[in-house]
């Protein structure tokens, strides 16, 4: 499992001046805001928690002086006690200069469109149902994923077994969409018969989606969330 806090491109790239630092900071914001606003739910929850995990750490590190050595210079050798004399670098007290002075800012800017991400995230999830079908079965396997959205229409989605060693978090839990088509009772029926006449250990979910028409990228997460959950608390993978 990767657990590399990925830093920000925002914060690596360009000079490491504070108000061009704050400048590429409020524009990362305004786009991302921006891409939320248009239904991109899933990948601007990434984005942020990605950011904040960056944030956070650097926050910790900063209370705790946590910096490694390749933030300091060899100066030297104490042949006497047999130790290595290091000096930060210019480069590094510069960086933790700007670094220091936005680093509380950015976590309160981040921190606030998370919270919105959150207040649209509830209000999906208020309308998401989830259920078995026909009912849960004896083990974890593979299965599919019926989502009905309000203006009607069917998609289907495929997951893999999911297991502890492979399926870290609901985020590492993919659900693949395979089709979307108009719903009618018969195409749905028809497709769960095949599945279920396959006599197989195939896990079918049907989900009815009340409040939200857009399932890539936006309701998919809340969906795949739920799932993941579901099948952690029933299985125990």
């Amino acid at each position: 499992m990767n657990n590399k806090t990925i830093i920000p491109a925002w914060i690596s790239e360009g000079p490491m001046d504070f108000e061009f630092k704050s400048y590429k900071m409020f524009s990362e914001l305004e786009g991302l805001s921006a891409q939320l606003a248009s239904g991109k739910l899933f990948y601007v929850l990434n984005q942020v928690d990605e950011t904040l995990d960056y944030l956070y750490k650097y926050d910790g590190d900063r209370l705790t002086g946590g910096n490694g050595l390749a933030d300091y210079e060899l100066v030297g050798v104490d042949w006497e006690n047999f130790n290595l004399q290091f000096v930060e670098s210019d480069e590094t007290l510069e960086r933790d200069a700007v670094l220091d002075d936005l680093n509380d800012l950015a976590i309160d800017k981040f921190e606030a469109l998370h919270a919105k991400i959150r207040t649209i995230w509830r209000d999906i999830e208020s309308g998401v149902q989830i259920n078995y079908v026909p009912t849960k079965p004896y083990f974890v396997a593979s299965g599919f994923v019926f989502i009905i959205t309000p203006d009607n229409i069917i998609h289907t989605y495929y997951f893999n077994k999911p297991s502890k060693y492979f399926t870290t978090s609901w985020k590492s839990f993919n659900l693949q969409h395979m089709q979307s088509n108009k719903f009618t009772e018969e195409l749905y029926f028809k497709q769960v018969e095949e599945l279920i006449s396959n006599e197989n250990d195939t896990i079918i979910f049907k989900v009815k989606c009340e409040k939200n028409i857009k399932v890539e990228n936006n309701a998919i997460a809340i969906i795949q969330h739920k799932i993941y959950n579901r099948l952690k608390q029933d299985f125990s993978f």
